[in-house]
Formats: C-alpha cells, structure tokens, sequence
C-alpha cells in the first residue's frame, strides 16, 4: 500500500488561470479537459505550456477527453475522424507530460434507443484502440471510466469497465474509477480490490445540487469520503487521486476537500 505521506493528490481545472489557485491550496498536480486542449490555437497552447512550466505542478492527467461530434459509439462512428481528434490531443497531451487520459465524454457514447449494444461495444473497442495507439506514442494510458446513468446509458458499472480493458488486453488501456459516479450506481462502498490490477487512475467529488455542478466535498459527507479513500488505498490500490470539479477553484473549499483526500 502507497504511504500516506506519497500519496498523490490532484484538482481538475477548467482554464490555466485557475493553477496558481490549485498550487496555492496544495495540489500535488492538475487536469486538464481534453476537448480544452485540443479547442486551443497554437498561439493559447503555447500560453498553456509556459502557464505549467511556471509551477511545480505537474499535468498528470486528463478528464472531459473529447466534445459530442467525436463519437465513440453510433451511427456517426468515424474512425478516421476519432485517430485525427486523438492524434491532436496525444500531441498536446505528450508535450505537457501527461500520463492518464480518462475517456468519459457521456454525450459522445450514450446510445440512442434500439441501438444494438453488441456493435456499440464493439465500436466501444475500436475506439479504445484507436485512441490508446495515439497516446501510447507519448506513453499515455488511457482509461476507461464508467458513468452514472445520469450522465450516459453506456458502461455504467466498474466491472462493465474492467471488462473492456480485460478484453482488449493492451497495456496502455487500463481503467479511470469516479467515486461520484460510483456512488450514483450503488456502488460507493464497493471492494475493488479483485480489480486493482486495471484501475491506474481515481476521481472524487460531490455537488452542488446537480451532477452538472460537481464540486468540492460538502462539509456533511467528510466522514464518508474519509472512509471511502482509506478503503480504496487498504484495498490495493497505489495510484493519485483527484477531486474532480465543474467550477473554478474554490481555495478554501479546495483546501478543506485537500485534507480529507490526504486522510487529515
């Protein structure tokens, strides 16, 4: 088990200007969207790049990988169109040193009814694929995450989650877990240790009264994120955590949810 004291803990930003927040409050690294990388011109990337250069933090991961027109599953399904997008953001992603890309992304996989779910998960796959072959240039993982049927219709559950990484079976295609979306399927409180060996990467969040506002812990919900975390490190596993926000930092709210995930 990763010590308390190694334990990585990260805050997912919405813009650039919010790291001098998250370094404030203590963060070990940030996140960044995907789709905000690759929406940039070269001109605002650059401006990115000197923005984390100019802290010691790194940029260990990305959430919100791609927006609705890149389809992982559909009528729309373009591979082509999906090795382009992730070609763009695997460069972008690499010169930042990322190591994680988490591929929720709910409008670009939800399927619309009567969709055959057995060629949805097959083009689940070849996306995964595709996308994973890009990353793994810069050495990037990519990583399932299940969601909550308030977010998407597809992959839902960690097992479903685990289960595509197992089946592709490639080593840079490994699992994201969201406790906020686990908690929403039931699945708050559940032993992942029998799957750790696919699991590299965590987020954490509550909301401010709807799963579009996700925020930082509400004061009431301490204890059980406390309990939830240590149960997931005594579990096995040994990867960072980061609380993952739909708002700008917050420092004190920030700084308050930091010492929960640190077990403080």
């Amino acid at each position: 088990m990763m010590m308390q004291n190694e334990k990585l803990c990260g805050c997912t930003l919405l813009r650039m200007e919010d790291m001098e927040n998250a370094f404030l409050c203590g963060f070990d690294y940030v996140e960044f969207m995907g789709k905000y990388l690759v929406s940039l011109t070269e001109q605002e990337f650059a401006a990115l790049q000197r923005q984390a250069d100019s802290y010691p933090l790194k940029v260990y991961a990305l959430n919100a990988y791609c927006p609705p027109e890149i389809r992982m599953t559909g009528d729309n399904f373009d591979l082509q169109q999906i090795k382009a997008y992730a070609a763009a953001c695997a460069r972008r992603a690499g010169k930042l040193g990322v190591q994680f890309v988490g591929i929720g992304s709910p409008r670009s996989r939800s399927l619309s009814e009567g969709c055959d779910r057995t060629m949805a998960i097959r083009q689940m796959k070849d996306f995964l694929k595709a996308t994973a072959e890009e990353f793994g240039r810069y050495d990037i993982t990519v990583c399932v995450e299940p969601l909550a049927v308030c977010y998407s219709n597809f992959i839902n559950y960690v097992q479903e989650a685990v289960r595509l990484a197992e089946e592709i079976s490639w080593e840079n295609i490994k699992v994201v877990v969201d406790f906020y979306n686990m908690e929403h399927m039931g699945e708050g409180d559940l032993n992942l240790s029998k799957w750790m060996p696919y699991i590299v990467h965590a987020h954490i969040s509550d909301d401010d009264g709807t799963p579009d506002k996700r925020s930082f812990f509400r004061p009431e919900k301490s204890a059980v994120h406390r309990q939830r975390i240590r149960k997931f490190y005594e579990s096995g596993y040994t990867g960072a955590l980061s609380v993952e926000v739909d708002m700008p930092v917050d420092r004190k709210r920030a700084m308050e949810t930091l010492q929960i995930m640190r077990l403080q």
